[in-house]
């Protein structure tokens, strides 16, 4: 076994900037071969869709043109990782494997979990890093906030040197491999699929791409972003655009709070008239870097929450689960205008801002009284900036199964009036109200509108049922008991800036507070 050689195995870490398994291995070897795998598991995962591929494959290319710019070429190749893994070192037996962790759903925990097995049986040393705040193995979650802050205060890793860039290369015993693939996303959808694809209106992902947006944000739009992030008329502006690339791993939540603290001291320093409304919103920002990886936490610390609510008292909990109005839900036919004009703009453009996913979640699992599992994976599949962590821990908030939030039951027209009271965000994504005043538009249920739906259900009476359901099981005895074990796995610690814990277990309202947007 030759320990000279290791290769990076690229995970959701496309990128130079801040690489920490990279730049570990590079440190430590003669030679470092980046390897990427595409999993057939992945593409045919019920969650993955042609946006997500398209994604991954931008970001791909992006990688391989900063390698090809160095002349190397990256292994990309097509299978399942173990696999792959047997068949590379089987022509030739590697010593290192450098990876990060990955916060990811069961089908990434168990693929994690079979190739340490595998490295374990062929003696190939398995070094995997931290990403990002969330902490492997925690034992008490009163230690989170002080160990998520040892790691966002770390030096940034740098990008590889020239010298460092020659160390990386592909073994000439792996250079004909059957399982190379090309990232070209025309391969692998259907020519109905590749028209879908140019229709859409998608954020662009690479690393290029994520430095220009964080740029962007730093030093023209993020001057909104405290106030500017509730409406989805000014969130797609104001918003920093960052929650796909940190998805995708494009960019580093450690490398994006680093430059936003270096911008904060820039803007104490400048004497501009906006100087101060400028720091007041990254500073607000700044908080959400926290508030994304204390979700992530959870999924990490209970990886069955794909499957099972975090409270299991509400195991008992029981759905309607109407498949004319889950369809009419998804469809954007609810006839309800800010649900539909949501899941309308959902799919053209796949990113919302978090006020509307909180508010369609809670339509679906309070007035529709769907099971939030069954709106799980076709909203996974919506969403560009999917991370398995963010998208369930908040699927199960906004729905009401944790037991440790505030519990939240959105009125979609009073959304209407406070976020959209002109209907201009109405009225773009269903063109058949383009006819219709404000106030027609908002006293829809009352006055039905001509060529739109009627409401598929009545929000109030059906709200407070499912209301009832929850709160009476929130009641009893069994609840809060189990509610207490709850916030102390899960439950926010974090009070103010010194990190002082809460002294008891109150409503965590961190529900308001993600990056999304």
């Amino acid at each position: 076994m030759d320990k000279t050689v290791a290769l990076y195995w690229i995970k959701k870490d496309v990128r130079l900037n801040d690489n920490t398994a990279l730049m570990t291995a590079l440190r430590q070897h003669s030679t470092v071969v980046p390897v990427f795998v595409l999993e057939d598991s992945y593409l045919q995962s019920p969650e993955t869709s042609i946006v997500h591929i398209n994604a991954t494959f931008e970001a791909l290319n992006d990688l391989k043109k900063q390698f090809q710019e160095h002349n190397i070429e990256p292994l990309l190749l097509q299978g399942e990782v173990v696999p792959v893994l047997q068949k590379l070192f089987s022509l030739y037996p590697f010593g290192y494997i450098y990876s990060h962790e990955e916060i990811g759903n069961d089908r990434t925990y168990q693929r994690d979990k079979e190739v340490i097995k595998w490295c374990r049986e062929n003696g190939t040393i398995l070094r995997e890093f931290q990403h990002t705040g969330v902490v492997r193995r925690l034992k008490d979650r009163d230690e989170w906030t002080n160990r998520w802050r040892d790691f966002y205060n770390r030096q940034l890793e740098p990008v590889p040197t020239a010298k460092q860039f020659v160390k990386m290369q592909t073994l000439s015993d792996w250079e004909s491999l059957d399982e190379r693939f090309e990232p070209n996303i025309d391969g692998f959808i259907s020519e109905a699929e590749a028209e879908e694809l140019k229709s859409l209106e998608l954020q662009r992902v690479s690393e290029t791409q994520a430095l220009t947006d964080l740029h962007d944000f730093m030093y023209r739009r993020g001057i909104a972003y405290r106030g500017g992030i509730s409406s989805p008329n000014t969130a797609l502006i104001a918003g920093s655009r960052l929650s796909v690339h940190l998805a995708f791993g494009t960019i580093s939540g450690r490398y994006v709070y680093r430059k936003v603290n270096e911008r904060i001291t820039e803007l104490k320093e400048s004497e501009a008239n906006d100087s101060g409304k400028w720091v007041s919103s990254l500073v607000s920002f700044k908080s959400r870097m926290h508030w994304r990886d204390h979700f992530m936490q959870r999924l990490e610390s209970e990886s069955v929450m794909e499957f099972k609510p975090l409270n299991r008292a509400y195991e008992q909990l029981s759905y309607v689960n109407n498949p004319k109005q889950i369809a009419a839900f998804f469809a954007g036919k609810t006839g309800y205008p800010m649900i539909d004009a949501v899941m309308r703009c959902l799919y053209q453009t796949r990113f919302i801002n978090f006020r509307m996913r909180s508010m369609i979640t809670s339509f679906a699992c309070h007035t529709l009284q769907v099971d939030w599992r069954i709106v799980n994976i076709p909203l996974a599949k919506l969403f560009l900036d999917y991370e398995p962590g963010i998208h369930l821990s908040q699927l199960q908030m906004q729905a009401g199964v944790v037991g440790i939030n505030t519990l939240r039951t959105y009125n979609p027209t009073k959304q209407l009036i406070d976020q959209d009271p002109n209907c201009v965000f109405v009225k773009k994504w269903i063109p058949e109200l383009q006819k219709y005043t404000p106030a027609e538009i908002i006293d829809h249920v009352n006055f039905p509108l001509a060529d739109y739906e009627r409401p598929i259900v009545e929000w109030k009476t059906a709200s407070a049922e499912m209301r009832k359901k929850i709160t009476d099981i929130r009641k009893s005895y069994l609840t809060k008991a189990t509610s207490q074990a709850v916030f102390q796995k899960h439950g926010s610690r974090k009070k103010n800036t010194m990190g002082k814990r809460k002294a008891k277990p109150k409503a965590d309202k961190s529900g308001t507070l993600s990056l999304f947007d």
